[in-house]
């Protein structure tokens, strides 16, 4: 049986898009609804459903923000009253997108396209010209990691650098260190270059972060604020730290 999970911050929204979904596609299992980003995270990770459909603007993280922590093998169909964010939807990788007020229609046109397994879409040429260029980027915010037995969200800003740590990434803040699965090749893909840098091959630092950086011929090595760790800058690395 094929699972869902349904994010809508409007409960009277919520319910409908339910009981279209038990009309249109009565083998489908509800097994959750979520009402802001910070909560969909979680249930994402928990339920691991099948397909999320997934409102964009909610409280917490909007829908771009939480479809960076779905999981691949989650379909995601994003659902807002606003098509200005069309392209921004497909390029998040949404296997459809619909429009509010639903159309019981178009929704069935959506049910169909998920039952066939068509994964991922691209946008086409003419929505780049009916919505404009490339969609600004969204970087994350939020990260789910793991301390002992317990997963929580970290906020981003307040993370002072990543390591790796074996199969792990290491995440330090001022407050403690947790750990999350994602490499940090990918990590650093989708962090603000405006706020994070590369170091090294294995670390990773929130340039807000940074107390000094102690320079002895060509090796450079950065102290951070409130920290007993120092990070050595690379010299694959060393162009952006320059000028600091």
């Amino acid at each position: 049986m094929t699972s869902a999970l349904i994010v809508e911050d409007e409960p009277l929204l919520r319910a409908e898009l339910a009981d279209q979904l038990a009309m249109l596609w009565p083998e489908l299992e509800i097994v959750g609804r979520a009402e802001n980003g910070v909560e969909a995270v979680a249930m994402l990770e928990s339920l691991r459903p099948d397909v999320v459909f997934l409102d964009i603007q909610i409280p917490g993280l909007n829908g771009l923000e939480v479809a960076l922590h779905v999981p691949e093998s989650t379909q995601i169909v994003f659902v807002t009253a606003y098509a200005e964010h069309a392209l921004k939807a497909f390029d998040a990788g949404a296997a459809d997108y619909l429009v509010k007020p639903l159309s019981a229609a178009r929704l069935l046109q959506t049910v169909k396209r998920l039952k066939s397994r068509e994964g991922r879409v691209v946008a086409p040429e003419v929505w780049r010209q009916l919505f404009g260029k490339a969609a600004a980027p969204v970087y994350l915010k939020w990260i789910k990691a793991s301390i002992g037995n317990s997963v929580r969200l970290v906020m981003v800003a307040d993370v002072q650098f990543f390591t790796s740590d074996g199969k792990y990434t290491r995440v330090v803040t001022a407050t403690g260190d947790a750990l999350i699965r994602v490499p940090l090749k990918s990590l650093i893909e989708q962090l603000d270059p405006g706020q994070f840098a590369q170091v090294n091959r294995g670390a990773i630092v929130n340039l807000e972060a940074i107390e000094r950086i102690d320079r002895d011929g060509a090796t450079m090595e950065i102290h951070l604020k409130g920290r007993p760790e120092k990070l050595a800058v690379s010299e694959a690395c060393t162009r952006q730290f320059r000028q600091m």
